[in-house]
């Protein structure tokens, strides 16, 4: 059972009415401070019988009697229609013989496959208000029992403590330590864990073996370092968890001395750990409240990566004013929330118009988004960016290759001649650097510059160059024929209507264009080049990105690509070193 639409109205700072659609998988709230995020985060955790409505969560420009309604709506999976079908009461019965028409009330039902619930103010208790099927109102108890839990995470700002007795331990303050516990497997000896003595102090080297190597195997930021659980106190009744860190030689450090985006990881994703297995439910809804808050970037991009992962079980929504947790896989993912007079909106397509509410809300350039990913591929125009994008997409999408697009920055030069000149800046930012190139002269003319300029780069391995096979371009490997030539035809054509250009007089334009084809000793780039450059009375080519713009408008409707593609971004994948969109395993948030 999926929640597909929450309904907010007269909530805090949700003035009129508000409807937040909800991903299947990830749901992300973009936007400043103040607009409404946590709001809405809140105000879906109320779907949670013990959460009630109070005088203070009237909107503020509302009478304080205005009622706070709160709907929400989800998609009845087949599991859930089979156990509530069991409740299903016919319209007629059998009483003595007799053919008796059902008098017992049942709920509305709704032919959308939606088991809708609701809130208000007036009597703060969850109530169902439609169903797929004819439920009878006494089963409301069995009916409300197959919502799911929601649990909301807030980042940490409480102490760090990483030394614990075992009554601690069993108290909601360290959850933080029952997250090391459980992660760490000893969480089911607690009991007899907590005297030291041969057994036990082996027992704690093992469970120490295993946290590191499942944090190292998760955590890209702390893949160097060594985790240390050890008894302290009196006969071994306190235990401890230290790190040994390269970067220290002189002793152990202790989490609790660590910077905020570090405290602030762990911290985060333990509790998570530890709540879901101390709260036990038949699903949930996971709530984050600014995970992102003091994380470097790239521990933002793992925790994302941690979030693609968990979702495969279970719902998440999460809030951020961070360009480093929006995510460019998935953009139809993103809300932005926003505040006007009217209180806060939700926009829910904020991708439309070149991300502008995106930008507009966060206060950033797009080409802000290019200081993501420091893996850079460096091609030579506009018009590959675009070819390679698609072809990556098509690739995700038929599960044929995993590649996060959040761990990448495709950067074109403009042209040849500023090719060079751009590898050496994006080598002097400290990128690694794929330089692709034509498998054409030019492309091997431009290899042979690369080695003479960057060498000292090439030889450190920051720079790699990945040639496309002989005679083949961007356009002969990454693209689909036919949607390239509709692509010309729909460019040439405009520029003829709007009076730029002349068309040669007996010439018909879509037999020329068509006869575009992949050919040997020559590139597709080329090919179409020479192609629309006799197409018109004044001999000019047609511009490549003006085709390649019309090309990535229509690609969802162009058939697949070729296998070479797949086989050549494989390469390119393995030259970068470049993640998938999830954590190898289900990380530190797995379920058990």
């Amino acid at each position: 059972m999926k929640l597909q639409k929450v309904i907010i109205s007269g909530f805090r700072s949700i003035k009129k009415e508000e409807v937040l659609l909800v991903d299947d998988k990830v749901t992300i709230l973009i936007g400043a401070n103040d607009h409404g995020k946590s709001n809405i985060l809140t105000a879906i955790e109320f779907l949670n019988d013990e959460k009630k409505l109070s005088p203070n969560d009237v909107n503020w420009d509302l009478h304080e009697k205005t009622p706070v309604t709160i709907e929400w709506q989800f998609d009845a999976s087949e599991d859930v229609l089979k156990r509530i079908g069991e409740y299903v009461q016919n319209e007629i019965a059998i009483v003595d013989g007799q053919v008796t028409p059902v008098q017992e009330p049942i709920f509305d039902v709704n032919t959308d496959n939606k088991i809708i619930f609701c809130k208000d103010s007036d009597d703060n208790e969850i109530k169902i208000k439609s169903l797929p099927l004819r439920i009878p109102r006494t089963k409301n108890k069995e009916i409300l029992a197959i919502r799911p839990r929601i649990e909301l995470f807030i980042s940490p700002t409480t102490n760090f403590k990483d030394q614990v007795t075992l009554t601690q331990l069993e108290t909601p303050e360290f959850e933080f330590m029952q997250g090391i516990f459980r992660l760490a497997e000893i969480w089911d000896i607690r009991k007899t864990i907590f005297t030291q003595n041969p057994q036990t102090s082996k027992l704690l080297d093992e469970a120490s073996t295993k946290l590191t190597e499942t944090l190292n195997n998760k955590w890209n930021q702390g893949r160097n370092l060594k985790w240390r659980l050890k008894h302290t106190g009196t006969n071994g009744d306190n235990i401890l968890i230290e790190i040994e860190d390269p970067s220290i030689g002189s002793r152990y450090s202790r989490p609790s001395l660590r910077s905020s985006g570090f405290k602030t990881y762990f911290l985060l994703t333990m509790i998570t750990y530890a709540r879901i297995e101390n709260k036990k439910a038949n699903t949930y809804i996971y709530l984050f409240d600014e995970p992102g808050t003091y994380l470097h970037p790239h521990a933002q991009l793992d925790l994302q990566r941690s979030f693609e992962t968990i979702s495969d079980k279970t719902q998440i929504i999460y809030t951020t004013h961070s360009i480093f947790l929006i995510n460019k896989n998935y953009p139809g993912r993103n809300r932005v929330i926003s505040k006007s007079e009217d209180g806060t909106k939700i926009d829910q397509k904020p991708f439309i118009k070149n991300w502008k509410s995106v930008r507009d809300s966060l206060g950033i350039l797009l080409s802000n988004n290019f200081l993501i990913a420091e893996k850079t591929l460096l091609v030579e125009g506009p018009s590959d960016v675009i070819y390679l994008l698609d072809a990556i997409k098509k690739l995700r999408n038929g599960r044929k290759i995993d590649i996060d697009l959040n761990d990448l920055s495709i950067v074109d030069a403009g042209n040849s001649e500023n090719y060079i000149a751009m590898a050496k800046l994006m080598l002097s930012e400290g990128r690694d650097v794929v330089a692709l190139l034509d498998g054409d002269k030019a492309g091997d003319e431009m290899k042979k510059q690369l080695n003479k300029v960057c060498s000292k780069e090439i030889n450190e391995s920051r720079l790699k160059i990945h040639i496309l096979p002989k005679d083949k371009s961007t356009e002969d490997i990454f693209t689909n024929i036919d949607a390239i030539r509709e692509s010309i035809v729909v460019v040439a054509t405009n520029l003829i209507n709007d009076g730029f250009r002349k068309c040669k007089k007996d010439l018909n334009l879509i037999t020329e264009i068509n006869k575009i084809k992949i050919k040997d000793g020559i590139t597709l780039g080329r090919t179409i080049d020479q192609t629309t450059l006799t197409l018109f009375e004044k001999e000019e080519k047609v511009s490549k990105l003006s085709i390649a713009l019309e090309y990535e408008d229509r690609a969802i409707l162009s058939a697949e690509i070729g296998e070479e593609a797949e086989v050549e971004i494989q390469k390119i994948k393995d030259a970068l070193s470049l993640k998938g969109e999830k954590n190898q395993g289900d990380g530190v948030f797995e379920e058990i």
